[in-house]
């Protein structure tokens, strides 16, 4: 065959997959799926980098509800090109634009096996690691990223995360500023830039570089929620409860509950019933339950939906209202198994409703009623640890991350207070901390007393018992600690300067008997500690106990 005829032949093959693909194109738009998918296959069997069909394809699958195979389908054009590095981040990016992260990942370490430039390769597997928390390995594709492209700001961005993530604060900063210095335009940088700034307690600038992101980005939710947050650190009460529903819309708060129609406004409630729910965690929960007093008095009726660890105590407390278990199921759109209820809302918006100014928080607020018989045979194994008031103890988040470590403290820092003969130190930590406390006993000879068969994460109401006995708390800002507050223990408890539930104040509003001790990233535990005990013991003395 003649060259002419090979290239007439070559153009009229190409015209062919040209109008396969244009055919796909028209079936997709009248929603007939699975004949464009048919035409899709068709064009990118033959033609294994046409990334628009490989793309539309996937969009109808997905349409279809069958991802899984649009994946394949992938898996299968990659094995046809295996050192085709340009072909293969094509196939990675419409996997990482579908969030099929594990076969993304796949794909673009693969690139990066056929070509270890790749910059887009190095950029995008080093944010899906970000994301993981698997920072020294996202750091180091990062570096080789700058190395390939140093005027990237977007690259300079994802090192801030990256950073941020590892505890690692100066650099993070640093890094951000530098992707400012290349991009002041880019809106994502300000945001990341305002959580790290959150987070080690710099709020006010925060709030500028939040109002800065919503400028470009006006409907971003997850920068609204932020604001909201960041509005309720620096004692801008109700323009942070006026968006602080952006937290679900951005998903993060849970569980998203939308029941259309039924959500409350803040209306009257006389001769209504209203269901409220519990999101978030227990702590949470703890302190927004402190709003269920106005309800039950409001409302013709309150139904309060709880976690099952806290049904008894809740039940115990508000005797009016009726107190039932979460399902985590019924999420309010049309899997309810009976709507007993005229309105409803999670507590977080009955708190935006009910606390809008300093003035609406009672300044002795009703406390939760722990099991009576709990309590007595909680006060007798206190009577058996000897002298001294009985003081909570829980000195670190159950949760442990590198952000989270930089606010936390050790068994190890609290000697002064552990080595005391004149209190009893109690732990209330939230979850199983034995082989730790038995370890500190004997490397710093410290005393710390655990109650027998008492499992502080899963027993509430054994816990309850217990912290109700107690003359005093020491503890990190946690489940715990919120326990005690809402059983009216006098205590003393450290949190994030400027945490959002101090509200802009040197206090907790919700429970004021806790002292706050505001602590930043780089702060002493031991000093922290000593004064924390100081507190404790002045208060103590005052009250006659020491």
């Amino acid at each position: 065959m003649s060259g002419l005829a090979k290239r007439r032949d070559k153009a009229s093959d190409q015209d062919a997959i040209r109008k396969k693909f244009e055919q796909g194109i028209r079936l997709q738009a009248q929603s007939r799926h699975d004949e464009a998918v048919s035409r899709f296959r068709k064009v990118v069997f033959a033609e294994p980098d046409n990334m628009a069909a490989l793309n539309a394809a996937c969009q109808s699958l997905t349409k279809l509800a069958r991802p899984g195979e649009a994946f394949r389908l992938i898996e299968e054009i990659a094995a046809q090109t295996p050192h085709d590095a340009p072909n293969l981040l094509g196939l990675a990016n419409i996997c990482f634009s579908y969030r099929h992260f594990s076969c993304a990942e796949r794909l673009y370490r693969h690139v990066l096996d056929v070509n270890p430039g790749s910059f887009a390769a190095l950029g995008n597997l080093a944010s899906m690691l970000v994301d993981r928390r698997e920072y020294q390995e996202a750091v180091d594709l990062l570096s080789r990223a700058i190395e390939i492209r140093p005027d990237s700001a977007e690259i300079y961005n994802t090192l801030g995360r990256a950073l941020a993530g590892a505890a690692m604060y100066d650099e993070a900063e640093a890094s951000y500023r530098r992707a400012l210095s290349i991009d002041a335009k880019l809106g994502a940088v300000y945001a990341n830039y305002a959580a790290l700034l959150d987070i080690v307690g710099r709020h006010k600038e925060a709030l500028e570089l939040l109002r800065i992101t919503l400028s470009t980005n006006p409907d971003c939710d997850s920068t609204r929620w932020n604001l909201a947050r960041t509005l309720l650190a620096t004692g801008h009460i109700e323009a942070g409860w006026d968006m602080y529903g952006f937290g679900f819309a951005c998903g993060a708060r849970t569980p998203f509950r939308p029941f259309p129609g039924l959500l409350w406004q803040g209306e009257d409630l006389a001769e209504k019933t209203i269901m409220v729910w519990k999101e978030q965690g227990i702590g949470d929960d703890l302190y927004f339950s402190t709003c269920y007093h106005d309800l039950i008095e409001e409302a013709g009726h309150v139904i309060i939906e709880t976690d099952p660890r806290l049904v008894p105590l809740y039940k115990r407390t508000w005797p009016k209202a009726t107190v039932r278990a979460e399902t985590g199921t019924a999420t309010g759109l049309g899997n309810c198994d009976t709507v007993d209820f005229d309105v409803t809302a999670p507590a977080g918006i009955v708190a935006s409703h009910r606390r809008r100014s300093l003035a609406s928080f009672p300044q002795n607020p009703p406390v939760l009623i722990a099991d009576p018989e709990r309590r007595q045979s909680a006060r007798k194994w206190l009577a058996t640890l000897g002298p001294g008031p009985r003081i909570g103890f829980c000195w670190r988040s159950s949760i442990r991350n590198h952000v989270r470590n930089s606010f936390a403290t050790g068994l190890e820092d609290w000697i002064c207070f552990l080595r005391r003969n004149d209190v009893q130190a109690i732990s209330l930590q939230y979850g199983d901390a034995g082989e730790e406390i038995i370890e500190a006993g004997k490397k710093f000879g410290i005393r710390l007393h655990c109650m027998p068969g008492l499992d502080t994460m899963n027993d509430l109401e054994g816990t309850a018992a217990l912290t109700a006995e107690l003359d005093f708390f020491v503890a990190q800002w946690n489940a715990s600690s919120e326990m005690a507050g809402a059983l009216g223990i006098p205590g003393a408890v450290y949190l994030p300067a400027g945490n959002p539930v101090m509200l802009g104040t040197d206090r907790i509003p919700w429970h004021p008997c806790l002292r706050p001790f505001p602590v930043k990233p780089g702060f002493d535990p031991a000093m922290l500690a000593k004064a924390m005990t100081d507190d404790a013991v002045d208060r103590l003395r005052t009250a006659g106990k020491i």
